[in-house]
């Protein structure tokens, strides 16, 4: 058991919720992680219990940090448990590599059988006093004193003393975590005409490859002394702007004190939207339907500062959002009218603990800036047009979240009826107030899967954006139950490559999330906020690398780079309304990044494949009429990541 010095029982619960909080996790999302119980973690981190060691290296694991941070780094912290089994921390190093070593002790019959550490962690045993068995669980080692072993730890591993007590020291090496993408190619700084010559001719061949199919090319400069990495930085970006332009190939440039230039295929981000238009009807259904063509008109073709009359000049949501992303496509970055202003609304006290979509996302940012998201306008406007003719159709609005969506509906079409269900708490209070004077729509803050059955079926059943924060199958089940027979199902949300594991479903979830960003980075004006100014710089400056850690089978090392770089820009001191309005983007890629976040742990993020779910859908009872990929991240086929609608049909 922990030693009866209160404060320190104290001081590791408080570590504890402080890594949970810094790391977005709910108690929930930290206990199925952990295989820890919620109450446990719960006393834990209100001091009031005293957990046994193999408590704490689960949670550290859990965690993502290593058994020193979350016990603190004193020497002479010690955890003891009950049957007397002790672990105390002896020594630590942080560079260049993180190394542990504990005093281990084990009185005779007592065991402990070790989870998987994070892969490449090794350990080193030496054994001091009587007999340990320890090493990979499917095959250990029985040491006596002097004698010492080595293994891989990120197996399930053991320590058990057999006939007597044992001592030993416990040494926990973590791997080196290697920055930043692998380079194809590492190149001297070019030091004349004839030099930069070469490497624009390489960049032209790296181009084609990269369109081609390679996908991803990555060229680093070892720099002169005297040259500092920002100068060359910059002289990088001047000169690549003279690499002949590929619309299939972006190209970023990479700091560090080893620059380079990355360059990664970009599948064609938009087709025109399905012809389906027989419910769109009214100038501002033109109008919109022309500016959706506009987004994927030829770059150069189209007038800008006509398009940006109709940012500032309508007073419709969908017409200014449209006309905003088509700016932006064409090289303008545009924030659509009325965006950008954060309304802070009451948030539930234990939020942090119960697994809310307020736990992981801040749902007043999302209601503040969203609406800059790639195709959120867009997907709206291609669903309006199959919502059936009925005059004065009542449809069922399954997470309706803040309402963007459901306010587009309505202006697109004025006779719609709605009744907004979402479960989240916050997301109702912005909802309330956006349709405070609308009585076509009726709110109720539940669940799809706690709603009542009607006594008649819907006739439609729309959701936009939300059918990824449930459980697949379980939210298709429960709208199943609301849909009268041959009634239709629009559902319009953000899903991934096809993945069979883990490490598969991480990557995928990088690759699609962080084209959203990067298809929308900004640089700042100077007079901007310096904190927003260096929110977006940062952003810009780490995430291509993480992509291209991702496209070159390093996941892991993306994962905990992204991580890492949320938990820096969080900290970065910035007004609460944006200092410029292109400082929303910035701000919407924070969501997405807490979006991404929240799907590696998933918590109320659980994105899955077309193809998948297309198949839990007909298992559900419905059959697909159409499917259409309305913006493309990641993969150039149908059934690839992105933002997609699905018209269902009940049968």
């Amino acid at each position: 058991m922990l030693e009866t010095d209160s404060k320190r029982v104290w001081s590791i619960g408080q570590n504890v919720a402080t890594i949970r909080r810094r790391r977005g996790l709910t108690l929930d999302g930290l206990a199925e992680l952990s295989s820890v119980s919620r109450a446990s973690i719960s006393a834990l981190e209100n001091g009031a219990d005293n957990p046994r060691v193999q408590t704490l290296w689960n949670l550290a694991d859990a965690l993502g940090v290593n058994f020193g941070t979350l016990i603190g780094d004193s020497k002479d912290e010690c955890v003891v448990d009950d049957d007397g089994a002790s672990v105390q921390l002896i020594d630590r190093r942080t560079s260049p590599k993180i190394v542990e070593a504990y005093l281990l002790e084990l009185p005779a019959g007592v065991s402990r059988n070790a989870r998987p550490h994070v892969s490449g962690v090794h350990e080193h045993v030496v054994v001091l006093a009587g007999e340990l068995l320890t090493g990979p669980a499917e095959g250990p080692s029985l040491l006596k004193a002097g004698q010492s072993a080595s293994f891989a730890a990120d197996v399930p591993h053991i320590y058990s003393a057999e006939r007597a007590s044992a001592r030993a020291i416990v040494t926990v090496v973590y791997p080196l975590q290697e920055d930043g993408a692998r380079p194809d190619l590492e190149l001297n700084w070019p030091r004349s005409k004839v030099d930069w010559e070469e490497v624009v001719s390489l960049m032209a061949r790296a181009t084609i490859e990269v369109q081609n199919g390679v996908g991803i090319n990555t060229k680093r400069f070892q720099l002169p002394a005297q040259l500092s990495p920002a100068k060359a930085v910059s002289e990088l970006r001047r000169r690549i702007a003279t690499v002949p332009h590929s619309p299939a190939v972006r190209r970023f440039v990479l700091t560090g004190s080893a620059p380079g230039i990355l360059s990664l295929y970009r599948a064609p981000q938009m087709a025109r939207l399905p012809t389906a238009t027989e419910s769109l009807k009214g100038n501002l259904a033109d109008r919109c339907l022309k500016l959706a063509d506009l987004a994927t008109a030829r770059f150069g073709s189209c007038d800008l500062d006509r398009i940006q009359r109709s940012v500032s000049e309508t007073s419709s949501l969908m017409e200014s959002a449209l006309a905003a992303e088509a700016l932006t496509r064409h090289g303008r970055p545009t924030v659509p009218l009325g965006v950008g202003t954060i309304e802070h609304s009451r948030e539930p006290d234990d939020a942090t603990a119960r697994r809310l979509f307020e736990a992981r996302i801040d749902v007043d940012a999302y209601e503040a800036y969203e609406l800059v998201h790639p195709a959120y306008a867009r997907q709206t406007l291609a669903l309006a047009g199959y919502l059936p003719v009925t005059e004065g159709l009542r449809i069922l609005d399954v997470g309706t979240g803040p309402g963007l969506p459901l306010a587009m509906l309505r202006e697109l079409r004025p006779d719609l009826q709605a009744l907004a269900v979402d479960p989240s708490e916050v997301a109702v209070q912005h909802l309330t107030r956006r349709f405070a004077k609308d009585p076509a729509v009726e709110i109720q803050q539940t669940s799809i899967t706690e709603l009542d059955p009607p006594n008649q079926g819907f006739e439609v059943v729309v959701s936009v954006g939300a059918s990824h924060h449930l459980d697949t199958s379980t939210f298709l089940a429960a709208i199943r139950d609301q849909v009268r027979n041959g009634g239709r199902v629009l559902v319009a949300d953000e899903m991934i490559s096809a993945f069979s594991d883990c490490e598969g479903r991480q990557a995928a979830l990088i690759r699609h999330h962080l084209w959203y960003i990067l298809d929308t980075l900004v640089e700042l004006p100077k007079g901007s906020h310096k904190g927003d100014i260096q929110l977006a710089k940062r952003l810009a400056e780490v995430l291509p690398e993480a992509l291209g850690m991702a496209y070159s089978q390093r996941s892991d090392a993306a994962r905990h780079t992204i991580r890492d770089l949320f938990e820096e820009v969080t900290e970065i001191e910035r007004p609460m309304q944006p200092s410029h309005p292109l400082a929303v983007f910035s701000r919407f890629h924070l969501l997405e990044l807490q979006a991404l976040i929240a799907g590696f742990d998933y918590e109320v993020e659980q994105k899955t494949s077309p193809a998948r779910f297309k198949a839990l859908a007909r298992t559900n009872g419905f059959e697909i009429m159409e499917h259409h990929r309305i913006y493309a991240t990641d993969g150039d086929g149908q059934e690839d990541a992105g933002t997609h609608l699905l018209v269902m049909e009940a049968v």
